[in-house]
């Protein structure tokens, strides 16, 4: 820099130095602080969304049943398996169950000859060659699942394609794991039952060869219900991943604030009637909806048991304003929607169960000693796994016109093995209007 000092005039060089240069320190260090307070904020912009996005959709992602793969593949797959299970009269997900057991829904044999279906019987008495590891065409997993599925029923001759008795759909996916001779009860079998409670869980796994595993995948029985629950919704999600787990956490947070400041308890539908002399709920119009409708897929509800484990209040705190027709399916039921935005209430006491995909289809399943039931179609969860009483809120659903409207109603009756009248358990001051 010397020389360029050198080629100018004193007086000039001066006053370059006392009045320009302090100038340009100054802006220098208010520039650098300028860039570094931008850039930070240019981060904390892009940074906090994405923590936002990522952490939601972590949160949302583990409250999955099936992985974001395995839920692509049963959509996929879904109508081709229902196909296969007409065709060999077995409940419609089970080709896709048993999928999932035996090879995680995998395009791909294994290494271990068995085939997708874990056909170990078939292979080593030589009645099937070994199937060769590596990719499959579409045509050839189709195969495999009629294959599994034919053996499943062979195993379990009792079983239909309208089965919903849960005590056999258990032993049936027992006598496909441990053979048509087990004895060992379906309910303690991990293979069938590890994931479906607290109670079931990292359960101990003997395979036909003897060995032993401690599970982490679901059982057969928690997947079939999860199955079944995606199945029947199928509803598409109009926002991406990174949208639609945020949106639906704080519309969670929003409905839980709800019911801080709802009073639950004040507003509450009616009980249904209990006729005190014989512990048995009365069947007049006065204190139900109507009388159970039997017909097709819905059964005669029991009379007797404990009335407290009944399903004896409305599932939604505001009123339905329509409801749909009984209609049979995988969970045989009815519509009920709200003129607005209500609360879901539990109807009966139980073990409360959530399902969710991520589509955000939420439903929950409560079940106690006689009944289980169904809600399906909520816009968010208010209750978490595990012990509810009846009145408790548990969701809530958007109402008419939006994209929730109203709760699929299905309950089961565990001691008469069928599904019955939902709307029949509703009480009289909770009904539709058309149907008072």
């Amino acid at each position: 820099m010397e020389w360029i000092t050198g080629l100018l005039p004193g007086w000039l060089v001066e006053w370059f130095r006392i009045y320009i240069a302090p100038f340009l320190k100054v802006q220098i260090r208010v520039m650098a602080r300028a860039m570094l307070s931008g850039i930070t904020d240019t981060l904390l912009f892009i940074s906090l969304p994405l923590a936002i996005s990522f952490g939601s959709q972590a949160v949302w992602s583990s409250r999955y049943q099936l992985t974001m793969t395995q839920q692509t593949q049963l959509e996929r797959w879904g109508s081709v398996a229902q196909l296969i299970a007409y065709m060999e009269d077995v409940p419609p997900v089970v080709p896709l169950v048993l999928w999932y057991k035996e090879n995680g829904m995998r395009e791909e044999n294994p290494s271990n000859c068995e085939g997708i279906m874990g056909l170990y019987s078939a292979v080593t008495s030589g009645a099937l060659p070994c199937f060769p590891p590596g990719p499959l065409s579409a045509s050839e997993v189709a195969r495999q699942l009629r294959m599994g599925t034919r053996v499943f029923k062979n195993y379990c001759p009792d079983i239909s394609y309208t089965t919903t008795d849960p005590k056999l759909i258990k032993k049936c996916y027992l006598y496909y794991n441990a053979g048509p001779r087990s004895r060992t009860s379906p309910d303690d079998s991990a293979y069938v039952m590890n994931g479906y409670d607290a109670t079931h869980q990292n359960m101990i796994l003997t395979d036909i060869q003897g060995r032993q595993h401690r599970l982490t995948a679901l059982g057969a029985w928690p997947t079939h219900i999860a199955m079944q629950m995606q199945l029947a919704q199928r509803r598409t999600a109009e926002m991406p991943p990174a949208v639609l787990a945020p949106a639906m956490l704080t519309q969670e947070l929003w409905d839980k604030l709800w019911t801080v400041t709802e009073n639950v308890e004040q507003n509450r539908p009616s009980d249904v009637v209990l006729d005190t002399d014989s512990g048995i709920v009365s069947d007049t119009p006065s204190a139900l909806c109507r009388a159970p409708i039997v017909q097709e897929c819905f059964i005669e509800p029991h009379n007797g048991g404990d009335t407290s484990l009944r399903p004896n209040l409305s599932p939604l705190l505001i009123t339905p304003f329509r409801q749909g027709e009984l209609m049979c399916g995988l969970f045989p039921g009815i519509d009920l929607v709200p003129p607005k935005a209500s609360l879901v209430l539990a109807p009966m006491p139980g073990m409360l169960s959530r399902y969710s995909d991520g589509r955000g289809n939420l439903t929950v399943q409560i079940e106690n000693d006689e009944w289980t039931l169904w809600l399906i179609g909520l816009r968010s969860y208010t209750a978490g796994e595990g012990t509810v009483a009846a009145g408790d809120a548990i969701g809530a659903v958007g109402g008419a016109g939006s994209q929730t409207p109203g709760v699929h109603y299905a309950v089961y009756d565990k001691i008469a093995t069928g599904f019955v009248d939902a709307l029949s358990f509703v009480p009289a001051a909770a009904c539709p209007p058309t149907n008072r």
